[in-house]
């Protein structure tokens, strides 16, 4: 402040001549320039503070571009990912369904056999003796039944007593004679 002052007062002993209002704001205008210029500083610490400032600045502008280029290879790769993971899945459903109408396509054409040659197995019998012909029907049926219960019965453990020995007749447990 004190200069200010003091570039304010020299200014109007420099240019105060004959007309002194004209004097006046010439020095204050003068005065106030140069008290504005005084002001600023121009030492070396505060020539490093705005070089470091304008470097930090730059420094930072480019961080922000360079985080830009980054995001947008980011969205770039992300949206192939989601196109290779959407043509994957549309060639897996492809697949699915291709594998459902074969599936179709089979069971269709069994159910067509099934009824053309009925549920079960027909057995040609000879026309000289269909008496022997229904005998061996009857004993294949027979074999396969008695197959499916010895199938049946096969996982089931077996426990073998002895026929002679006495702990084992019910009428001796209970006192029957």
């Amino acid at each position: 402040m004190l200069r200010l002052l003091g570039i304010l007062s020299l200014g109007n002993l420099l240019l105060g001549r004959r007309h002194h209002r004209r004097a006046l704001r010439r020095g204050v205008l003068l005065g106030a320039l140069l008290g504005y210029l005084a002001n600023r500083d121009f030492d070396m610490n505060r020539v490093q503070e705005d070089v470091r400032e304008t470097a930090r600045k730059a420094r930072k502008i480019a961080r922000e571009a360079a985080r830009a280029v980054r995001k947008e290879i980011h969205n770039a790769r992300k949206a192939e990912h989601d196109q290779r993971i959407a043509e994957r899945l549309e060639a897996i459903h492809a697949e699915a369904e291709a594998r459902r109408a074969e599936r179709e396509a089979r069971k269709t054409a069994r159910e067509e056999q099934k009824t053309e040659t009925g549920s079960r197995e027909v057995y040609a019998l000879p026309e000289c003796d269909t008496r022997e012909a229904k005998e061996i029907r009857d004993l294949a049926e027979d074999l396969e039944r008695d197959a499916r219960t010895a199938a049946m019965a096969a996982d089931v453990p077996v426990i073998q007593f002895p026929d002679e020995d006495e702990k084992y007749h019910a009428s001796r447990k209970y006192g029957y004679v």
